[in-house]
């Protein structure tokens, strides 16, 4: 055995033992062989999946928006002067809201409409 061999031994087993990990957790003889820290349940709860289902499950218990748009548009033109340049639906706190743009005498302004009546 030269003294390279143990090296590329030990290279091969933490590449396994990394693989392993990514695909789904240790094998019993690996979990065996490093004590209890492979078993963690990182693994098993982590994942985009459940992330996704728990942030779509919160946006469908938000409050919906009852204001379109373009009648958001219409109050904060009315309201505060200039020209529309933009509309976004944010959710906030207090529930939704429009970002509304705003151009008025060359500078941009932000204004906030309330998305619900």
């Amino acid at each position: 055995m030269t003294s390279s061999q143990p090296r590329r031994h030990w290279r091969t087993l933490q590449i396994a033992v990394c693989v392993t990990a990514l695909l789904g957790g240790p094998t019993p003889a690996l979990a065996q062989m490093s004590g209890n820290a492979l078993r963690a349940p990182l693994a098993e709860s982590a994942g985009p999946g459940k992330e996704r289902a728990r942030k779509t499950a919160e946006r469908d218990s938000r409050p919906k928006p009852n204001v379109a748009p373009g009648e958001a548009a219409r109050r904060a033109s009315r309201e505060y002067g200039g020209r529309v340049l933009n509309v976004v639906l944010e959710d906030g706190p207090g529930g939704p809201y429009y970002r509304v743009k705003l151009l008025d005498g060359g500078r941009v302004r932000v204004v906030h409409v309330e998305a619900r009546h």
